[in-house]
């Protein structure tokens, strides 16, 4: 992911997560807030330890970060797509549809 599109800051992330605009499936989480400036989306990706150690974590945000690469993001939102035990090893598919799922409920509430 390009630098410009990426949360950075954890003030960011925990204003993401403040937002409280979610929406989860069993393996991931994706959070959401909108900007209200139309620029492009920015996103985070994070797996804490409930996922498994620090490869099955590695794995799961790879997985995710390939996942957003091919999607289509809104305009003018924050996202943290966090993972969830299991994201490391759904198939890919499963994995696409609940990420493209998750961005488009959490997005529609946080623009609410």
């Amino acid at each position: 992911m390009p630098t410009p599109l990426r949360l950075r800051s954890s003030a960011d992330i925990r204003g993401v997560f403040t937002a409280r605009a979610s929406w989860g499936s069993d393996q991931v989480v994706v959070h959401a807030r909108s900007r209200g400036d139309g620029g492009g989306a920015r996103v985070a990706v994070v797996a804490g330890r409930r996922v498994g150690g620090a490869v099955v974590r590695n794995r799961a945000k790879r997985r995710m970060r390939a996942v957003l690469a091919s999607c289509d993001l809104p305009a003018g939102l924050d996202l943290v797509v966090s993972g969830r035990a299991g994201a490391d090893s759904v198939p890919f598919a499963a994995l696409e549809a609940q990420i493209a799922d998750g961005i488009r409920r959490a997005g529609r509430r946080a623009t609410r």
